[in-house]
């Protein structure tokens, strides 16, 4: 073989030895294939068991030291920011008046009761803002007994209106309920709320209405004579063969659609603050259960009567029972006639004194 025969085939061998290295340097290695591997539930507390793909390995293992994460707790521990957020806040009797207060919608003319109330109007001598209207009525920030409204005349809007902030306005009517059920104004709160009038009136520069001691004491006692006469209610009982247990009472209650507001099982109107039924138990008969309505703060178009006996046939057919009067005798037809007579009377009473049943003044005073 010729010398330049043996150099091409030198040539032929190194081109061949050095594609096959590039070949195999060049070339990206193929990515290792992981076993998929289905995610785990952490354990309470927020730790992963033993063994597991989170634990840290190699150097940073070494860095990594027990308790560098923190713990994830299962409750939020008392007093921190998320068990505040979680606990519902105690709601205060001037946050429930205030809430309240919220809803009453502006209206042309103050709203009061000349009948019921005692009011008193203030005009001042230049406009007040709302800062200043709730500087003067302070004074009125006391126990009268029985309730008591503020109004204002918003400047802009010429409405009448609770103090709101913000705003300016150019009057005020100070109204207080003469009496209620459970309270009459006597000549303490009488004096009292003649005091917090002329405070008043000094704060805004106003002029008012002229309050007199002795008149208020003697409206108070004619409203509680209304309303003693007639804050009467209208009793019927069911009588069952087997004593009522306060489990069942409350199964009846349910089912019948009574509202249970602490101890007691009634049904009142959202706008009324009291209840026009209660279930209440006999006193001295553990087998019966009684039914007492007040009928004052029920519309005879509503049929009160008719509700009365409606609930208390559902109770008797439950029970197994009878209806029967508040001394546990049956009533028979003409026993149910009778009363029916008498709840029409008494609607008739109501009106000739200007007490509509069911009306809000009726609400406000049977309360």
């Amino acid at each position: 073989m010729s010398s330049l025969a043996v150099v091409g085939v030198i040539v032929v061998i190194v081109l061949a030895v050095a594609a096959g290295v590039y070949f195999y340097l060049g070339r990206k290695p193929a990515r290792p294939q992981v076993p998929h591997e289905e995610p785990r539930i952490l354990p309470k507390g927020g730790k992963k068991e033993e063994g597991s793909d989170g634990k840290p390995e190699g150097p940073e293992a070494e860095k990594a030291k027990p308790g560098d994460a923190p713990e994830v707790p299962d409750e939020a521990p008392a007093g921190s920011p998320q068990d505040e957020t979680r606990r519902e806040e105690p709601r205060t009797a001037l946050a429930a008046s205030a809430e309240a207060e919220s809803e009453d919608l502006p209206t042309e003319a103050p709203d009061v009761d000349q009948m019921s109330d005692i009011v008193v109007r203030l005009h001042s001598h230049s406009t007040f803002t709302a800062n200043q209207a709730m500087l003067a009525v302070q004074p009125f920030n006391q126990d009268f007994g029985t309730p008591l409204r503020i109004q204002a005349r918003n400047q802009i809007t010429r409405m009448w209106e609770r103090i709101k902030r913000g705003a300016t306005y150019t009057d005020m009517v100070i109204s207080l309920q003469l009496a209620s059920r459970t309270h009459v104004v006597g000549e303490l709160e009488a004096g009292n709320f003649a005091a917090a009038v002329n405070q008043a009136v000094a704060t805004l520069d106003a002029d008012s209405d002229v309050v007199d001691v002795p008149s208020i004491v003697r409206q108070a006692k004619e409203v509680k004579e209304r309303i003693s006469r007639f804050g009467v209610t209208l009793s019927i009982g069911v009588k069952a063969p087997a004593p009522f247990t306060p489990e069942s009472v409350l199964g009846l209650s349910r089912a019948c659609g009574f509202e249970i507001r602490g101890n007691s099982v009634q049904m009142r109107d959202s706008d009324s603050p009291s209840p026009w039924l209660q279930l209440l138990p006999a006193p001295g008969n553990p087998n019966m259960v009684v039914l007492q309505l007040m009928p004052v703060l029920c519309t005879p178009s509503r049929n009160p009567l008719g509700e009365l006996f409606g609930i208390a046939n559902s109770i008797a057919a439950r029970v197994g029972g009878e209806i029967t009067d508040a001394d546990g005798t049956p009533l028979d037809a003409a026993a149910r006639v009778g009363i029916s007579r008498q709840l029409k009377f008494f609607y008739k009473a109501l009106s000739m004194q200007a007490l509509e049943p069911g009306t809000r003044r009726a609400k406000r005073l049977f309360a």
